[in-house]
């Protein structure tokens, strides 16, 4: 079986590239530099798949002002890699290379910062047909999660209890931030949407259930419930720049 594990990153330069790693258990990904800017995109909605909005009525997404400010925020640079899910084992580990500041005296003003906005490992099966059957599930999920909320808290609305850090599928809430130098910052989970300074490796627990690898929740033991589903999930089944990469074999 194999799955599409998708990195999405946002990223300020300062004075030296940052230099990235990715592992997968022992296994090595890639590797690349970071050499310019590479700030978030703001033209996404035209570049989104609406069929499978529409044919689910979900086509208000797109035109919900919450929602559009939402698709603004999609980072511009994206990468794709296709791993045997034989390989998924352990962590998937991260490591940023990035000690690029003007840090003297005790006083910092400019450095290099970068944000995670899509960290994400689903099946490859699930976006044949131009990410039909994730967007199927997507919304199933979606429909179940906001069910079960209603049936606690009438009131319930989105977001509303602040609970971004647990049940996210497929894409990662959050990860532990572990530095080996933790003079200016501790290691820590972080939150994907966190500016990031410094050196760290953004480490992801893989784990399973249902037959399906996932990356688990930071600080979690084992997934409860139905995920939460946001902009950048949806984003993963209907981005036609990422539909036509997984198109490419």
């Amino acid at each position: 079986m194999k799955y599409f594990l998708v990195l999405g990153i946002e990223y300020k330069f300062f004075k030296k590239p940052a230099n990235i790693t990715i592992h997968v258990g022992d296994r090595l990904i890639d590797t690349f530099r970071l050499t310019r800017d590479y700030p978030c995109t703001t033209d996404t909605l035209p570049q989104i798949e609406s069929k499978w909005f529409e044919r689910h009525d979900r086509g208000y997404w797109l035109t919900r002002a919450d929602w559009v400010k939402a698709w603004a925020e999609v980072p511009s640079l994206i990468k794709v890699y296709e791993v045997d899910d034989s390989a998924l084992k352990g962590r998937l580990d991260i490591k940023v290379e990035n000690a690029n500041s003007d840090f003297t005296n005790g006083f910092m003003k400019s450095s290099s910062l970068m944000k995670f906005h899509i960290t994400a490992l689903f099946k490859k099966d699930l976006v044949r047909n131009r990410g039909e059957q994730m967007m199927k599930i997507l919304i199933e999920f979606e429909n179940r999660f906001f069910l079960y909320k209603k049936k606690k808290n009438p009131q319930y609305e989105y977001g509303s209890d602040g609970k971004w850090f647990t049940g996210k599928w497929p894409t990662a809430g959050s990860f532990w931030a572990s530095r080996e130098n933790q003079i200016h910052e501790k290691s820590e989970i972080k939150h994907r949407y966190f500016l990031m300074g410094g050196s760290f490796t953004a480490e992801f627990t893989i784990k399973t259930k249902h037959r399906t690898k996932y990356l688990a929740p930071s600080g979690d033991t084992k997934f409860i419930g139905f995920p939460y589903v946001d902009s950048m999930d949806l984003l993963l089944a209907s981005y036609k720049p990422l539909l036509n990469i997984y198109d490419e074999d």
